[in-house]
C-alpha cells in the first residue's frame, strides 16, 4: 500500500507545478481592522513559494517572503510569511508581525477565491494579531478592471486627461512596482555588502533627471533617465545606509518617474518614482 501511495504522488506531483498564482483581498483583524492584501505564489510537487504583499499602496506597505504547501490530495492550502523584502512601516525586523495562514480548501488551478483564519506571530513566535484572510484571484479582478477601463477608453464624457491617468495606472501596475513617493522612506532588509540599482525610462524617454546620495553625500549628479539602463553599485558596509533619490527635472510628461530596479544577489524589487521638480524619496538599506 506504501508503494503505490509513492508512485500515485510520483506520477502526480509534476501535474501541480504551475505558473505564478495571485490572489488579491483583504486581511480583516479581530478588531475589524481591514488592511490590503496579496499573494504571489508557485506551486512545485506540492512546496509553495512566493511572497505577499501588505497595505499595497498604504504608509506601511510591506513585502515579504511566503513558503508552504499544498495537499493534492486533502485540496488544502498553508503558508506563512518568514522574511521581509522590503517595508514602508517604521519597525524593525524584530517587530515585525509574520502572517501564519492556517490550513483551508484550494483545488490547485481551479480555485478563484479562498478565505481561512490567520495568526500574527513576532519573530519569537509570541501572538501579536489574528483574524480572517479573503482572497481572489487577480486574474479575475484584472478582466473586470479591462472592461472599465474600455468604457473609459469610449466615453465622450471622460476628459483625456483622466483617460491618460487611467493608462498610465495600467502602465505601472502597482503590485509588480514599488511606487517611491515624496518624503517616503522604503526600508530594505539585506545581508549583502553592495546594492544594485538599474535605472531606466520604462515609458517613452521625456528627460526625467534624477540625483542620489549616499549617507548625505552626492553619489550620483543629475542622471538622466533614458531607456538604456544605467547600473549605480552602492557599497552597504554599516547597519544602516540612507539612500536619497532626487527629483532634479520632471521632463516634458508629467512627474519624474524613474524605473529603479533594486537587487542584492538575493532579493530584487521593481520599484518607480512618482516624484515632482525638487521633491525627494528615500531607501534605508538595513542588515539583516
Amino acid at each position: 500500500m506504501r508503494l503505490i501511495f509513492v508512485l500515485l504522488f510520483l506520477l502526480t506531483a509534476p501535474l501541480f507545478a504551475q505558473e505564478e498564482q495571485e490572489f488579491i483581498g483583504v486581511l480583516r483583524l479581530n478588531d475589524s481592522t481591514i488592511i490590503p492584501y496579496e499573494v504571489n505564489f508557485k506551486i512545485d510537487a506540492g512546496i509553495l513559494e512566493g511572497y505577499s504583499l501588505t497595505d499595497l499602496g498604504g504608509a506601511h506597505e510591506t513585502k515579504s517572503k511566503l513558503k508552504g504547501r499544498y495537499n493534492p490530495f486533502e485540496k488544502e492550502i498553508t503558508f506563512s510569511e518568514y522574511d521581509i523584502i522590503y517595508t514602508k512601516s517604521d519597525v524593525s525586523q524584530q517587530d515585525f508581525c509574520f502572517v501564519y495562514f492556517e490550513p483551508t480548501r484550494f483545488k490547485e488551478g481551479r480555485t478563484t477565491n479562498f478565505s481561512g483564519s490567520f495568526k500574527g506571530l513576532f519573530s519569537d513566535g509570541e501572538e501579536c494579531i489574528s483574524g480572517e484572510i479573503y482572497l481572489n484571484s487577480a486574474e479575475k479582478i484584472e478582466k473586470r478592471m479591462e472592461k472599465v477601463t474600455r468604457l473609459i477608453d469610449r466615453s465622450n464624457k471622460i476628459p483625456d486627461s483622466l483617460k491618460q491617468k487611467s493608462k498610465e495606472m495600467r502602465f505601472f501596475d502597482p503590485s509588480k512596482n514599488n511606487i517611491l513617493l515624496k518624503s517616503q522612506i522604503t526600508s530594505v532588509f539585506t545581508k549583502s555588502n553592495q546594492i544594485v540599482f538599474t535605472i531606466y525610462d520604462a515609458g517613452k524617454e521625456d528627460g526625467d533627471v534624477i540625483s542620489i546620495d549616499v549617507d548625505h553625500k552626492r553619489f550620483l549628479t543629475k542622471h538622466e533617465v533614458t531607456k538604456k539602463p544605467f547600473q549605480l553599485r552602492i557599497p552597504f558596509l554599516n547597519e544602516k545606509t540612507l539612500i536619497k533619490i532626487v527629483s532634479v527635472s520632471t521632463g516634458s510628461i508629467s512627474t519624474n518617474t524613474a524605473v529603479i530596479e533594486v537587487g542584492d544577489g538575493e532579493n530584487d524589487f521593481k520599484s518607480v518614482t512618482n516624484l515632482s521638480k525638487g521633491e525627494e524619496t528615500f531607501i534605508q538599506l538595513i542588515r539583516k
